[in-house]
């Protein structure tokens, strides 16, 4: 029964260890964190949304220093929500832009109604 018992506890003891040991490094998940970070930069995110471009800029630092630490869970984990954040900043520059774009064709609209009011009275 005790050599049941221990057999049971090896045998769990090298699924954790296996298990632990099967985590693949996150390449692709921190390759796509920059590349979102990157089109981000080149977006109007850093003038509209630059606190979630930061966000996402320092959590991929920190994914890449967790990727040479070999702490692929945290790498995998901070990859993805630099990516969330990157996503976040581009979505609410162009938000931005839309609204601000919305505003000049309201103002030019009443422009011209101005224009046609005095144009036909």
């Amino acid at each position: 029964m005790k050599l049941t018992r221990t057999a049971s506890y090896l045998g769990l003891s090298a699924l954790v260890f296996a298990g632990c040991s099967s985590v693949r490094p996150p390449r692709e998940e921190i390759a796509t964190a920059e590349l979102a970070v990157r089109e981000a930069q080149q977006s109007k995110a850093p003038q509209h949304a630059s606190l979630e471009l930061r966000m996402a800029t320092e959590k991929l630092t920190r994914a890449r220093q967790a990727m040479r630490d070999e702490d692929y869970v945290v790498a995998r984990r901070l990859a993805e929500q630099a990516l969330v954040d990157a996503q976040l900043a581009e979505s609410k520059a162009r938000s931005i832009q839309a609204r601000q774009m919305a505003s000049q064709l309201r103002e030019g609209i009443e422009t011209l109604r101005k224009e046609a009011e005095r144009a036909g009275g």
